[in-house]
C-alpha cells in the first residue's frame, strides 16, 4: 500500500533531510498514489524517477560531510532508496493495476490527434485508457476476458464499464462498428497478440499498440510480424508518454 512504501522512501530523509533531488522524487511518487487513489490519472510525464549518476555522485558527497562514522548508514540508505525508486512499477502494478503509463496530458493528446474515432480496446485490465477516451469526449468500448481479475485485488477496481469478452470475440462482434483497436501491455509470453493482429488485417482495422518493442510486452511472434508505421500523429502522442525505468514502452501503429 501507499502509505508502507512512501514510508519506506521517507526513511532516508533521516540521512539526508535537505536533499531536493529527494523531495523531488518523494513528491512525485506521492503524487501519482494520490491520483490513482482518488480514480483519477496521473496529471503529467512521470519520467526521470530513476537517479541519475551525477545525481548519485552529488548525494555520496552528502554522505561524505558529517559524522564519517554515518557515512555507510548513509549510503546504505541511499541504496535503499534507489532500489524503492525501482520498486516503483511493481507497486502501480500490484496496488492499481496500472500497468502502462497512462497520464491525463498523454490521454488529451491521444483523444486530440484522434477525435473521429471509434475505438475498441481488447484486454483492457482496469479499463484506464476507455475510461479517460470516453470522459475526454471520444468513444471507446472496453473489454476484456476478466479471467485474471478473481485472482487479482485490483481486478475488482473497474475505471469504466467492461464488457467480459476474449480479444477475438471482441473484434468478431465489434468490427463493423469501430475503427480503431486499441492493445496496450498484451503479455510477451502468450502469443494472442499475433492473432489479434491477423485478425485486425483482414477486416482492415486501424491498430494502436501500447508496449516496448522486443521487450517486456508482446511476443516475439508478433513483432517479428508487426508492420510499424512511422506517424507524425504517434510522434505527437508519444512526447507525452513516460518511460521512468528500464521498460521503454510508447505506442505504436500497427499494420
Amino acid at each position: 500500500m501507499k502509505n508502507e512504501y512512501i514510508e519506506k522512501l521517507n526513511e532516508v530523509k533521516n540521512f539526508f533531510p535537505d536533499s531536493s533531488i529527494i523531495d523531488g522524487r518523494i513528491e512525485k511518487i506521492d503524487n501519482i498514489f494520490d491520483a490513482l487513489s482518488n480514480d483519477l490519472l496521473p496529471k503529467e510525464n512521470i519520467s526521470g524517477i530513476e537517479l541519475s549518476e551525477d545525481e548519485i555522485t552529488s548525494l555520496f558527497q552528502v554522505a561524505l560531510e558529517g559524522d564519517l562514522n554515518d557515512f555507510e548508514v548513509k549510503v546504505n540508505s541511499l541504496e535503499e532508496f534507489d532500489h524503492q525508486l525501482g520498486e516503483l512499477r511493481t507497486e502501480l502494478q500490484n496496488n492499481f493495476g496500472y500497468w502502462a503509463n497512462i497520464t491525463e496530458d498523454f490521454m488529451e493528446e491521444f483523444v486530440k490527434q484522434y477525435p473521429n474515432e471509434i475505438f475498441l480496446e481488447l484486454m483492457a485490465g482496469n479499463g484506464y485508457i476507455s475510461s479517460a477516451i470516453n470522459r475526454l469526449g471520444g468513444t471507446a468500448i472496453c473489454t476484456d476476458n476478466l479471467s485474471w481479475s478473481k485472482e487479482s485485488e485490483t481486478g475488482r477496481k473497474q475505471y469504466t464499464n467492461i464488457e467480459e469478452l476474449d480479444a477475438l470475440n471482441a473484434i468478431e462482434k465489434y468490427h463493423n462498428q469501430v475503427s480503431t483497436i486499441i492493445l496496450a501491455w498484451s503479455p510477451d509470453r502468450e502469443e494472442i497478440d499475433y492473432d489479434i493482429l491477423e485478425l485486425v488485417r483482414k477486416y482492415q482495422l486501424q491498430f494502436l499498440v501500447i508496449g516496448e518493442k522486443n521487450g517486456a510486452t508482446n511476443s516475439a511472434k508478433f513483432w517479428s510480424n508487426a508492420q510499424l508505421i512511422d506517424d507524425p500523429k504517434i510522434k505527437k502522442i508519444n512526447k507525452s508518454y513516460s518511460n521512468y525505468d528500464i521498460v521503454h514502452d510508447r505506442l505504436y501503429l500497427v499494420e
